[in-house]
């Protein structure tokens, strides 16, 4: 059951502090509170652990707020705050970046497990045999269609594998500066319709499928093999 009240209410500070206190500006207030912090010793890892264990009924409302996010916000920082401390952590502390990245990979591992079994469960992506012609597994196994189910089913996963295929790197860096790579027809003679298959093939919509510039082959394509 959690606690109503903190030990040291409104009354409390309104005897302590002065009365126009809570007009000053904010930047005041937060230089106040951090001199309170470091007068009574409290380490910034007891406070943040207080804050988010607390059962203390306002600190722990306050902390859920804190983790919400607000769809009606006018920036991301300000929508989800939480994301925004970390990003500060991330980027104006470099010698930390080891740590945040081990701190995440439990977290890494939950989703891929989360968007692998939406990919399994999804019925779209089930063959059954009773239902099962050429003409349907035609239409299933269009790549275009593929990487659409992947990317709503498992944005996460595809995201990490669109980083690897698609990332410009020295080589393709290389291809971009001199428009020199290699044109594989034959590989790409290879998606070309089958003769001997029916007329009732769906077509194929291959230019939908952008290739960003210096690639010899669409990463997309690396990414749906991987999956």
């Amino acid at each position: 059951m959690l606690t109503d009240k903190l030990l040291y209410d409104e009354s409390y500070w309104k005897k302590v502090l002065d009365n126009d206190i809570q007009k000053k500006p904010l930047n005041e207030k937060l230089h106040l509170i951090f001199a309170l912090v470091m007068f009574l010793q409290i380490s910034i890892a007891q406070l943040l652990q207080f804050i988010f264990t607390s059962e203390v009924k306002e600190v722990r409302n306050r902390a859920a707020r804190f983790l919400g996010h607000t769809h009606t916000a006018t920036s991301e920082d300000k929508a989800f705050p939480a994301g925004m401390i970390f990003r500060a952590w991330h980027d104006k502390f470099p010698k930390a970046k080891k740590n945040l990245h081990k701190i995440i990979k439990p977290c890494a591992v939950e989703i891929v497990l989360e968007e692998s079994d939406k990919i399994i469960g999804d019925k779209e992506l089930q063959v059954k045999l009773k239902d099962l012609t050429l003409r349907s597994i035609r239409t299933l196994l269009q790549p275009e269609v593929i990487i659409n189910k992947y990317r709503l089913l498992a944005p996460f996963i595809w995201n990490l594998l669109e980083v690897i295929s698609a990332s410009p790197n020295r080589h393709r860096k290389y291809n971009i500066n001199t428009n020199h790579f290699e044109d594989d027809h034959e590989e790409n003679d290879d998606w070309d319709d089958d003769p001997n298959a029916d007329n009732e093939e769906p077509e194929r919509k291959w230019n939908d499928l952008k290739m960003p510039p210096g690639f010899a082959r669409n990463p997309a394509l690396v990414g749906l093999q991987a999956t």
